[in-house]
């Protein structure tokens, strides 16, 4: 499917030809069929034709592990320090160095395990985004929050460890997404006891109600995140109504936050439902 420069002019493809429509650039001089979508993994196999002693690392690493199709602007890869090799300066290709290189296989492609993929975005994250991919890492892969913990816990001489440590520390399991992620550390940072994630609710009857994102359960408080598939999928949308309204007559208080909310009103969010935790618990002691 991919194919070089090299490739294209052994094969008698012209230079014009191969920048025109029939054909996409995907990194550097790789180029495939145009009619390909050009997603992590086609730039991953991109990188690694272009270095090929290399491991996918860091974002590029993260989208392949949790299984984001995004394209990103910049594909990085990591391949061992050795003096006698001259890496790549290419466009949108960042080649990190390191005096050990881990590397594992996912479908083929070698990759950093999700713990050193954790471990080499903490310098370029901060604190929130960091969680968030350890989040990801942990819903998408069989590493688990303690491995986070004690693999930062080992390293050393590690740019950012300091953070990766508090970031680790505050790394969840059963997270769907990353602004699930934010809205949660939206409320503990705003003082806010630490929500219980994927709680499962039962009506009366012990059958299966609902599984809000997150939840308050001694007081009956439902937190959900809608994002934009909510609006958009009209079926998603009719089970979301039906299920609050089930909520709502077990006795339960379901808030749901948008993107909107959480990214330019974030201080209503904490303030809602801090007000909600009050009158719930005053109305359950009373």
């Amino acid at each position: 499917m991919l194919f070089t420069a090299a490739d294209a002019k052994a094969l008698g493809i012209s230079r014009g030809v191969l920048r025109g429509t029939q054909y996409r650039r995907v990194l550097g001089s790789v180029y495939v069929d145009g009619t390909v979508a050009v997603t992590p993994r086609l730039q991953a196999e991109a990188a690694l034709l272009l270095t090929p002693e290399a491991v996918v690392s860091h974002q590029t690493a993260l989208s392949l592990w949790t299984a984001d199709d995004r394209a990103d602007d910049v594909v990085h890869v990591t391949v061992q320090r050795d003096p006698r090799l001259s890496l790549p300066r290419i466009s949108g290709l960042r080649v990190h160095e390191v005096q050990h290189l881990d590397r594992t296989l996912r479908d083929g492609l070698p990759l950093t395990p999700p713990e050193r993929t954790f471990l080499d975005l903490a310098p370029y994250c901060d604190l929130t985004k960091l969680v968030a991919a350890g989040d990801s890492l942990v819903r998408r892969t069989d590493v688990e929050p303690l491995h986070l913990v004690e693999t930062v816990a080992a390293a050393i001489g590690v740019r950012s460890v300091r953070l990766a440590r508090q970031a680790a520390a505050r790394v969840r399991a059963g997270v769907d997404s990353p602004m699930e992620s934010l809205l949660r550390l939206l409320l503990v940072d705003g003082g806010l006891p630490e929500p219980r994630i994927g709680y499962v609710i039962s009506d009366a009857a012990g059958g299966w109600l609902a599984e809000p994102d997150l939840s308050y359960p001694e007081v009956s408080l439902a937190i959900e995140y809608d994002g934009r598939h909510h609006l958009t999928d009209a079926r998603q949308w009719r089970q979301d109504i039906r299920r609050r309204e089930n909520l709502e007559r077990e006795g339960w208080l379901v808030r749901v936050f948008t993107a909107y909310d959480l990214l330019q009103i974030p201080h209503t969010v904490v303030a809602r439902i801090s007000e909600d935790l009050r009158i719930r618990h005053r109305h359950l002691a009373a």
